[in-house]
Formats: C-alpha cells, sequence, structure tokens
C-alpha cells in the first residue's frame, strides 16, 4: 500500500473514531439527564435499548459494540475478526469475542468465505 492510500484511509478513521466519540458523548448525556428524572425508562437507541439503571460501564460497552455493528454496516462484504479488531481498536481476541456474543443474540451473520470466517448484519 502506498503512503498516500495509507494516509487517507487514516484519515477517514480519525473522522469515523471523531463520529464515534460525538455519538457517545450525546448517550452519556442524555443517561445523565435520564438519570436525574425520578423514573427511568429505557432509552431507545438504534442499535439496541440503554438502560441507565445497568451503569455507565455497562452503557459505554454497548455503544461501543454499536460502533463495532456500524463499520460492519459499512463493510460491503462483511470483515473478519482481524479486520474489525484494526478498525475496532481493540485485540483480535476480544473483538471475536464480542462478535460471537453478538452472533449468539442474532444481530451478526457469521460465515464462511473461502478460508476466512466473515461477520455481517443480520438485516442485510
Amino acid at each position: 500500500m502506498d503512503e498516500t492510500k495509507e494516509i487517507s484511509q487514516l484519515r477517514q478513521e480519525i473522522l469515523e473514531l471523531r463520529e464515534t466519540v460525538r455519538a457517545l458523548r450525546d448517550t452519556v448525556n442524555q443517561l445523565r439527564r435520564e438519570a436525574k428524572k425520578p423514573s427511568t425508562p429505557p432509552v431507545r437507541a438504534v442499535t439496541g435499548i440503554y438502560d441507565t439503571s445497568l451503569g455507565l460501564d455497562k452503557v459505554l460497552e454497548d455503544a461501543s459494540w454499536a460502533r463495532l455493528i456500524n463499520l460492519l454496516n459499512r463493510a460491503e462484504t462483511g470483515l473478519t475478526a482481524a479486520e474489525l479488531a484494526k478498525r475496532w481498536g481493540r485485540s483480535r481476541s476480544r473483538t471475536s469475542e464480542v462478535l460471537n456474543k453478538l452472533v449468539d443474540e442474532g444481530m451478526l451473520v457469521k460465515y464462511r468465505d473461502g478460508r476466512e470466517i466473515r461477520f455481517r448484519p443480520a438485516k442485510k
């Protein structure tokens, strides 16, 4: 890969990360507002239900998983665990663990493409 293309891809990844941080910040602010209310109903998000009674760590984990799913939504033919780990910024083993949980929950589909195992969103 030439240096110009690599720099272009890095810039795109930075833009995606900024978008994710912005979305996380909005989600955290919304959850803080919800937590201050006397009764805290679940807040419906694009990829799931965020329940403030679960604690901030669980909410951020769910939002991070939502970013993983968004990365898959952008891929035409699905992605391998190694490709996703690189884009998601986690280890391949942790990424594989999360991907398999999301497959078990029916949010992703796991399939063989030649010698590789790829993942894609279930609703495609």
